[in-house]
């Protein structure tokens, strides 16, 4: 039975979100111009208008588009999923620990919690206008809940966060079931602050962090069996990963590193791709990037990709279908947490990086971690033996393709944006 459907669900941040939705590297969709640093996003800039999303490809053959949970690719009108692709819009247009931005559309029907009052909101938002960082501090985590253009509750109630945007999700499928869709649920947690509903509160016996887990492993199970009582888990793609590995509450042992870091336990994480009519239950350890949703999609829908910008993700339905061996996917680019800079290179086994921690944590890194590094992944992938003085000739190879890759990258962003 021929794919039809796509339901994605991944927890992301704003530079890979936009990799994820473009298929193309943050640098190249011009996220600069997106702000990611929490305070700062009230600017009222977002991802540029002229790139297209994976729900404006779609858009061409008639599909139902729908984003469900964290968006933080720019909260004004014009930035807004409602204007890049998405039919449909329920969640919150940044990140969980801020509040509300200036010039926003507010419901006749808000829901006001905690004792507020509509005076009281607008006071917050001409606070974060006029007062910027610090009253970001003050005001944090009393964030907006929007259902298309309009807030709809303020402060949102995050506890029940995730249990809505599991019904959200649910309806979208059933009104849609009989037209091909595209379901992106990009969940709010376990970004911080963490939430969980009361019925999850300490079930993992591991703490906030694990408990929302399990709330975010009960969610997708209950849009999967929505889609089989509608009759569409036979012709529907399910995709389910993250952006990055996990923040100070989480780990990745045995590999190195966490988020924000270019280690592998910063940026390798596990990726369940299902679909029981075109791909057959195996486990691979293959290199595919989030990247590579984009082209993969366009292809089982039938649509060309636009010949007009360069895309970074490769289309990878063969290997799921198991048509051919390997990815075809057999490089890694990484840059260094919500920058333009280049850190390193994975090309097959092998990876070379400048730095691979935090750079926000630069002060706090001596000795050895300064030095660049050389890897073979596939011998060593929690990253110990920096084989760097060992394969000179291996390291220059490396330093040459990354180079040259970056370079025609930033010239075809000037191209495009300007400097």
């Amino acid at each position: 039975m021929k794919l039809t459907s796509f339901y994605v669900a991944s927890s992301v941040c704003s530079p890979s979100r936009a990799s994820l939705l473009t298929g193309r590297m943050p640098v190249r969709a011009s996220t600069q111009h997106v702000v990611f640093s929490s305070p700062a996003v009230y600017t009222g800039k977002g991802l540029p208008p002229q790139e297209i999303t994976i729900a404006e490809l779609l858009k061409q053959k008639n599909y139902a588009t729908g984003l469900i949970g964290k968006w933080h690719l720019g909260h004004e009108k014009a930035y807004l999923p409602t204007a890049q692709g998405f039919d449909y819009f329920y969640g919150l247009p940044y990140s969980n620990d801020m509040s509300i931005a200036p010039n926003m559309d507010i419901a006749e029907d808000i829901v006001l919690n905690e004792g507020y009052t509509l005076e009281q909101l607008h006071y917050d938002a001409n606070q974060i206008a006029t007062n910027g960082l610090k009253a970001y501090k003050k005001l944090k985590r009393k964030v907006p809940l929007m259902r298309g253009n309009q807030v709809i509750e303020y402060p949102a109630n995050q506890s029940t966060l995730t249990e809505r945007y599991t019904k959200e999700a649910v309806s979208f499928i059933k009104r849609n079931k009989q037209k091909p869709f595209f379901l992106y649920f990009a969940h709010t947690f376990p970004h911080l602050p963490i939430f969980t509903g009361e019925k999850f509160k300490g079930s993992s016996k591991g703490g906030p962090f694990y408990d929302a887990v399990q709330e975010i492993d009960w969610s997708v199970g209950e849009v999967m069996k929505a889609l089989k009582e509608q009759g569409l888990d036979k012709n529907t793609l399910v995709i389910y990963t993250s952006d990055n590995g996990p923040n100070s509450k989480g780990s990745a042992k045995p590999l190195r590193g966490s988020k924000f870091t270019t280690y592998e336990g910063g940026l390798r994480v596990p990726g369940i791709i299902w679909a029981p009519t075109e791909i057959e239950p195996t486990v691979s350890d293959e290199i595919v990037s989030a990247l590579d949703l984009f082209p993969t999609i366009a292809n089982y829908a039938g649509i060309e990709l636009p010949k007009d910008r360069i895309y970074d993700g490769v289309d990878i339905s063969r290997f799921l279908s198991g048509e051919q061996k390997d990815s075809p996917r057999k490089e890694i680019f990484y840059y260094s947490a919500n920058t333009s800079t280049v850190d390193g290179i994975r090309l097959g086994d092998w990876k070379f990086i400048y730095k691979g921690f935090n750079p926000n944590q630069q002060q706090k890194i001596n000795g050895q971690e300064l030095s660049e590094k050389l890897y073979n992944i596939k011998l060593d992938a929690p990253e110990k033996e920096n084989l760097i003085n060992k394969y000179p000739e291996k390291v220059k190879a490396l330093k040459e393709r990354m180079e040259s890759f970056d370079i025609a990258l930033k010239q075809d962003v000037e191209s495009k944006y300007g400097k």
